[in-house]
């Protein structure tokens, strides 16, 4: 790890002391613990209860949420810690008042959840039209019929989801179908063994509550599962894919045990569930978040779903912004901050040119080189 010097203006007059830091940490706790450390033996940063830190290094303010190695910092020049008069408040844009919206990422877990449903319903009708020699019984289809339809559902919804987000889709693809496999085939046999010690099975009404009691398994698991790959971003992520999965897996096994059109219902059933899973994925995770980031217009024509990008912006976290910028949320606040891997792009925020770190408020166009982008803020999360 470098050693760098450290300037810093004191009651004392200026001081300039060695520190070694960590280039794979963020910088500003890094320089928190080394003004702890000075406090302690009695050298104090001269300023008042109304300045705040600023880390400046060659002549300019770097970001203090970044690591020394993505800011390209060097040992060969010190690192300066100033005050400065908080002007946060006064210099504030007004913000519009939010009102509510769904994003459109939204939408896109409802078409991705949907839609894998759908291919799922063609692809179970299509193998399994009876038992034979590896399906031996209807548990062991039951226990098929779900771990396909929680891959295929969670192969598109996480492979959409990473597309939104600027990911790697066919890693989204990958994970999503075997989350959603594992979890729903996992719930069915689950439910199976539950329904079997339970003596189910036996007469109309417990037949009844045992697919109940496999469905509901099969859709909370997998959507449990498949939620997790979210949980980085919102601890609740995995509760709300739960419940939703109960929640329509009960309904989905309802409906498959419906008199009647077998298939249609199961086409229900499976529908049911696949946008279940798809809206508690996104949805609810969006609704504990200050807002969203999403894009709108490229070289000025409007996006589509499949080319749509979008993130949850959540408070006291960097959310990132593809690879070159950020957004930097504390206590309600937002702010746009470049990368280290910031391209020679115009930048422009509500109409403005900006070079560095800027606030963003509610309604706030961003527009990086051709592309358009919205902040919009949900009015729980309105300051």
């Amino acid at each position: 790890m470098p050693t760098y010097h450290v300037d810093l203006a004191t009651d004392r007059g200026p001081q300039r002391v060695p520190f070694t830091l960590d280039d794979d940490r963020p910088l500003q706790p890094q320089m928190i613990h080394i003004l702890e450390e000075l406090r302690q033996r009695g050298i104090v940063l001269r300023g008042g209860p109304e300045d705040e830190v600023v880390i400046v290094w060659s002549g300019r303010e770097v970001d203090g949420g970044q690591t020394p190695e993505r800011l390209k910092l060097s040992p060969a020049y010190p690192i300066e810690l100033k005050m400065r008069r908080r002007g946060l408040a006064a210099a504030r844009r007004p913000e519009p008042a939010a009102t509510p919206f769904l994003p459109r990422s939204g939408y896109i877990g409802l078409v991705a959840g949907v839609t894998g449903a759908g291919i799922a319903w063609v692809v179970t009708a299509t193998l399994f039209t009876d038992l034979g020699d590896v399906l031996i019984s209807y548990g062991s289809l039951d226990i098929a019929v779900a771990a396909v339809l929680g891959g295929l559902i969670g192969a598109i919804l996480l492979g959409l989801v990473a597309s939104t987000r600027a990911e790697s889709v066919p890693g989204g693809i990958a994970l999503g179908g075997l989350l959603g496999a594992v979890g729903a085939g996992g719930g069915a046999l689950l439910g199976l063994l539950g329904a079997g010690a339970l003596g189910l099975g036996e007469s109309r009404q417990s037949f009844i509550v045992a697919r109940l009691l496999v469905w509901g398994l099969a859709g909370g698991l997998a959507g449990a599962l498949l939620a997790l790959s979210a949980v980085g971003r919102d601890r609740l992520r995995p509760l709300d894919g739960l419940l939703f999965g109960l929640g329509a897996g009960l309904v989905g096994g309802l409906l498959l045990s419906l008199p009647g059109p077998s298939d249609l219902w199961q086409l229900l059933g499976f529908l049911v569930i696949g946008a279940a899973i798809g809206l508690a994925i996104v949805v609810p995770g969006f609704r504990r978040s200050i807002g969203v980031v999403e894009l709108e217009h490229i070289g000025g024509r409007s996006v589509g779903l499949l080319r749509h990008r979008g993130w949850e912006v959540a408070d006291n976290r960097m959310t990132p912004l593809g690879r070159a910028f950020q957004i930097e949320a504390r206590q309600g606040r937002c702010r746009l901050v470049p990368t280290g891997h910031a391209a020679s792009e115009v930048v422009q925020v509500a109409g403005k040119t900006v070079t560095g770190p800027v606030d963003i408020v509610n309604q706030d166009p961003i527009a990086i080189g051709p592309r358009v982008f919205r902040f919009r803020r949900f009015p729980e999360a309105s300051l």
